[in-house]
């Protein structure tokens, strides 16, 4: 999980590891951001903290992150998106145990909440969402994350040319659009959020039902976008 002066999110991000129902996993947390966050992640169970000196590629960022870790799988999480306590273990029952050197995990739909809004909204299908990839370490030795500022994922999923293995578990991750995201335009050009504005119905489940009562207010908390 790469961080940066994002700390409000990243104390949502480490409850939402720590809720976790598949507890043999680890969460590295890599931070560069102006002020360290050492003291958030400390104290947590499985949770190790990595603290860069310096500005780094958000690409380079992921690299030292998995490699830090000691597991076989590798799960890519964002600080900044909601992840359901069964994400991990979801992710898991679909992870190619045949052929993890040619395969890997993605969301195919999902949550999505604009800051502001009251209510999610709903994805639609076809997507390969970069907050859920899920490969083995055999496929990123192969060929890492690119040292890109943006566009990681996007980017991985180029460079390994693997086949997809789609999630349609829309209730367990949300991507969170609150203005200071990466990802900020589409290939024609048009801003993320224009595009999820547009054509993207609510969800027909309300937040109040699907989420924990502190983690809807955090979100409505959010400044609205402009």
């Amino acid at each position: 999980m790469p961080t940066k002066d994002r700390p409000q999110f990243l104390r949502q991000a480490l409850r939402y590891f720590h809720r976790q129902t598949h507890q043999n996993a680890e969460l590295i947390v890599v931070d560069d951001s102006e002020k360290s966050v050492r003291k958030l992640c400390g104290g947590i169970p499985r949770v190790r903290y990595i603290r860069l000196t310096k500005p780094t590629l958000l690409g380079t960022k992921m690299n030292i992150g998995i490699e830090a870790a000691r597991g076989k799988v590798i799960q890519k999480l964002d600080d900044d998106d909601y992840y359901h306590p069964d994400f991990l273990r979801v992710a898991l029952t679909h992870y190619p145990a045949r052929n993890p050197w040619k395969e890997l995990v993605a969301w195919d739909c999902f949550m999505v909440y604009l800051a502001g809004q009251k209510e999610a909204r709903f994805s639609g299908h076809g997507w390969h969402a970069g907050g859920t990839l899920c490969f083995s370490r055999e496929m990123w030795k192969k060929i890492p994350f690119r040292a890109i500022p943006k566009g990681v994922d996007h980017n991985f999923l180029i460079d390994q040319q693997a086949q997809v293995v789609r999630v349609c578990a829309p209730e367990h991750y949300m991507l969170v659009r609150h203005g200071r995201n990466t990802w900020t335009r589409m290939a024609d050009g048009k801003t993320v959020e224009d595009f999820l504005r547009e054509g993207r119905k609510p969800y027909p489940a309300k937040l109040d039902d699907l989420l924990f009562r502190a983690d809807c207010k955090f979100y409505r908390s959010l400044p609205a976008l402009e």
